[in-house]
């Protein structure tokens, strides 16, 4: 009897006992109450930062799209004509809207290469050299986009005739250890070696076409060179 008197007693301090998720409960129900102002403004606060971060979300997607969709109609109506001077005034203006009102846009970034390369076609080659000068800017993290690009300096300075200045481009991209283009870099400096009267530097870079780019477009040009 006093056996089951104890049992009993022990079940009703039990049964005493604050139940733990009620008694979190009221401590979550005081807490609101004593900062129900706080609250209420953090929760204002949060939603309005979400709707933000929408509203830039939507309007990064939507410059994104109107930019692509420029470059694209842009670069249609290129291709429909031949690459002359009057060619190059027809898309000129769509490219400078591309570039002051979506500069930070993939295709505003893309569509400075692709505006040089115009330039270049058209024989405006100050102004391709500007734009690539400034894509390289762009992509710097990029190395195969880096490369392409220093190949494109490269080129664009020999037709300004500045030869020390495209000879620094095609260096870089064989000086870079897995460039693209670097038999193409290779063969442009043997020629710029070749032009300056340079035989001993000139069939040097021939010979490492041949050597190291067995599978090289150029590889037959630098055979016969070494000839």
């Amino acid at each position: 009897m006093a056996k089951e008197q104890g049992v009993s007693n022990d079940r009703k301090r039990e049964l005493e006992k604050p139940d733990p998720f009620q008694e979190n409960f009221l401590k979550t129900v005081e807490f609101i109450k004593n900062y129900k102002k706080q609250l209420i403004f953090m929760a204002v606060g949060f939603v309005a930062v979400i709707v933000i971060f929408s509203v830039v979300i939507s309007n990064i997607k939507s410059s994104e799209n109107k930019a692509s969709l420029l470059l694209n109609d842009t670069l249609t109506q290129y291709i429909k004509t031949k690459d002359s001077k009057e060619d190059y005034l027809a898309v000129e203006n769509n490219f400078s809207k591309l570039f002051e009102d979506y500069s930070n846009t993939a295709a505003g970034k893309i569509g400075k290469i692709k505006f040089a390369k115009i330039c270049y076609n058209t024989s405006n080659y100050e102004k391709a050299y500007e734009l690539y000068k400034e894509a390289l800017s762009i992509f710097a993290y990029d190395s195969t986009m880096e490369s392409l690009i220093f190949s494109s300096l490269g080129h664009t300075c020999l037709a300004l005739d500045d030869v020390k200045e495209a000879e620094i481009y095609f260096k870089k991209i064989v000086s870079k250890k897995d460039a693209l283009l670097k038999d193409e870099a290779l063969f442009n400096l043997g020629m710029i070696a070749e032009k300056n009267g340079d035989k001993n530097a000139s069939h040097d870079f021939y010979k490492k076409i041949v050597s190291e780019y067995p599978d090289s477009l150029y590889k037959a040009i630098a055979q016969n060179a070494l000839e």
